[in-house]
């Protein structure tokens, strides 16, 4: 983008001239408008706290004072302490009568509080009286965007353009639509328009920053944001923003130094501890860093992003056996015992993984698992969980007889027939890079595709259906990704793109052929509320395993018996039938999903007879004269026939999948320039 704003050196000149003249310290006031006008002073100023201080102190003087009262509920709403806010509001209203403003004050508070309807009948109700009013097409606007309606909000916010040419909040919400649109030439422009009129205003900065940052030139949205901050020191969205694009341009020292500055304003800014943590952390302070995302940690026990990178630092950090890790782990047992009390095993499942991806010699952990592994049908698994407990000698009583229990009882299994380690058996997973498709402006967290893309290959990596090629994450753009996959032989490659507000998180995936860089599938997974993190991201992993067929290979054979190492886990069942492949033919499509294999390569067919948790027993039957089948080559189901069609009629449609509601994103970034 075109720079448009003021040169460094004008604009060191603009901030001096709107920068107050030093006074001399003001005695404390007398009356509750001395208070009130120094509220304001200080809410303009964005002291929040300080003006509430004042507010307050005036309607102790005059309990009726309405101006007061509305001024707490800005404050409250600036604090998104909605309750509140609206409470004011509706107590200033009684002395406010005919007050527009206050009215779409409580159409913004509703917003917020996510009465839809409560906040349109606000905005229409100071329409109806004045048509004009830019509030309450702003607010309108917002409605809009909430439902989805994009065009409509644009054209609510061209037609404010109309009756107010030079308005600042109506060009920069255009941009961010433009934006959200892929038209970044038209945002660029909308941006430029803005920062012609408005070169002072820090919403303007921001966007421009945010635009700047979409269309590539991070050096301009390193400007903007600089700007954004002179502006406005004390908006901690400036600063988060600034820090975080200084991370993203490796310049770790300056993110480190601004995240400080923020924490000087705010020691409680878990954003600034997190975005300072990773630049720590970049930096090789591993001591420092731990402090930093353990007090993100502390401020906000349920941010799952930071306790994430900061279980990946200690992880990358810390011998295997180190006691530290150990109540890491912990936080994790606990929280899986609590999903197996409401009966979530699902749940509780992934918390004990995440529990032993810590601090695999966890005792509780490994104990919890196994227990709830067989509760979940799948005894030979934990059985191979306790006997790791024993090989470290961690092994109690308990643990010792059960596992003499269980080895008995599986006895007569596939695995023990056949005199194999089931779970040790050489898969053939399919092979898949993971990179990061970036998502300017739509991250809450700095960094966090990187956080989110550690955790989804920890998660993959539980199963055995796929393999995570280790490759970096971060490439240049789509040409590189494709050709990393290639070069390194993957399957598939996954693009994961991720927005996140600091309610919500969104993944997608477009997954790509490794070979040929054609599409194959693409993936979207949104959550909000608690946990999101984790079951935004378990959605995603679900998703694309389940979209690969499972394949496999023969390890033994007996006669026309043979031993295969797929097995219940991967869904197979007695009854079901494979082709047998001659090893190496087995490929995926050029295009879309699915395997590929030559005609000639079928060697025959595999019927299943019986069935273990990880391998399969199953009878032969040979596609030509000669018996040509040997021990590895591959095995892969073969379609189910089609279900027959009803006498009568046409066979019914298959239901569609529910749509997943529309990332608010958008709405929330808007919103906020109110």
């Amino acid at each position: 983008m075109r720079r448009t704003a003021l040169p460094a050196i004008a604009l060191g000149l603009f901030l001096a001239a709107l920068a107050p003249a030093p006074a001399a310290p003001q005695a404390q006031p007398a009356t509750a408008l001395g208070f009130y006008a120094r509220a304001e002073e200080r809410r303009f100023a964005e002291e929040v706290y300080g003006a509430i201080d004042d507010y307050m102190a005036a309607l102790a003087l005059n309990p009726s004072y309405g101006e007061a009262l509305a001024g707490l509920a800005e404050c409250y709403y600036e604090l998104e302490e909605y309750d509140q806010a609206l409470s004011y509001a509706t107590k200033a209203a009684v002395y406010r009568k005919g007050d527009r403003g206050l009215v779409d004050l409580e159409g913004f508070i509703r917003l917020g509080l996510g009465d839809l309807e409560g906040a349109r009948a606000r905005f229409d109700s100071v329409l109806a009286a004045v048509p004009n009013d830019l509030d309450g097409r702003f607010g309108l606007a917002l409605l809009d965007l909430a439902a989805g309606k994009k065009t409509q909000a644009r054209g609510r916010l061209e037609e404010s353009l109309g009756i107010s040419p030079q308005n600042a909040r109506a060009l920069v919400s255009l941009a961010l639509i433009a934006l959200d649109q892929a038209r970044s030439e038209d945002a660029g422009l909308l941006v430029e328009k803005a920062l012609a009129s408005h070169p002072g205003d820090a919403r303007v900065q921001l966007v421009a920053a945010r635009v700047a940052e979409a269309r590539g030139d991070r050096a301009d949205a390193v400007y903007h944001a600089r700007n954004a901050v002179s502006l406005q020191p004390a908006r901690s969205e400036a600063r988060s923003l600034l820090g975080g694009l200084l991370y993203a341009s490796k310049d770790y020292e300056g993110a480190a130094a601004i995240m400080r500055d923020s924490l000087a304003l705010d020691r409680k800014d878990a954003s600034a501890w997190f975005t300072l943590g990773l630049a720590q952390s970049a930096l090789g302070k591993t001591s420092d860093a731990m402090y930093s995302l353990e007090t993100a940690t502390g401020l906000l026990p349920d941010d799952e992003v930071a306790r994430i990178a900061l279980e990946n630092l200690v992880i990358d950090t810390t011998p295997l056996e180190a006691p530290q890790r150990q109540g890491y782990a912990d936080w994790h047992v606990v929280k899986g015992r609590e999903y197996e009390d409401r009966s979530y095993f699902d749940q509780a499942l992934i918390e004990y993984r995440r529990a032993l991806r810590v601090y695999p010699y966890s005792v509780q952990g490994r104990t919890a698992y196994a227990e709830l592994l067989r509760k979940r049908g799948f005894p030979a698994r934990q059985l191979t969980e306790l006997r790791f407990l024993e090989s470290i000698g961690r092994a109690d009583r308990s643990v010792l007889d059960a596992i003499e229990t269980w080895t008995s009882l599986l006895s007569d299994s596939v695995a023990q027939a056949w005199g194999i380690d089931q779970y040790g058996l050489p898969k053939r997973p399919y092979k898949i890079a993971v990179f990061i498709q970036p998502e300017p402006g739509a991250e809450h967290h700095t960094d966090v595709s990187s956080v989110i893309v550690r955790y989804l290959t920890d998660i993959l990596a539980s199963g055995s259906r796929l393999k995570v090629l280790p490759l970096a994450p971060k490439v240049g753009g789509p040409s590189e990704a494709f050709r990393l996959a290639r070069e390194a032989g993957a399957d598939y490659y996954l693009m994961l793109s991720t927005q996140e507000t600091d309610r919500e998180i969104q993944l997608r995936g477009e997954l790509r052929v490794g070979r040929t860089g054609s599409p194959a599938q693409s993936f979207r997974s949104y959550r909000t509320g608690n946990d999101r993190v984790k079951n935004t991201t378990v959605r995603l992993a679900d998703l694309l395993v389940s979209s690969l067929q499972p394949k496999g290979a023969i390890q033994k054979r007996n006669q026309d018996r043979v031993l295969v190492d797929l097995g219940a886990a991967d869904g197979l069942k007695a009854g079901d039938r494979l082709a047998v492949l001659k090893k190496g033919s087995l490929g995926v499509r050029n295009e879309g999903l699915g395997p590929s294999w030559p005609p000639s390569a079928v060697l025959g067919t595999l019927t299943i007879t019986a069935v273990d948790e990880e391998a399969s027993v199953g009878s032969l039957k040979s596609a030509g004269f000669f018996d040509t089948i040997n021990v590895g080559d591959e095995i892969i189901a073969l379609p189910a026939a089609p279900a027959p069609t009803p006498k009568g009629g046409a066979a019914p449609a298959a239901p569609k999948p529910a749509a997943e509601p529309e990332f608010p994103g958008l709405f929330t970034a808007v919103r906020q320039l109110r």
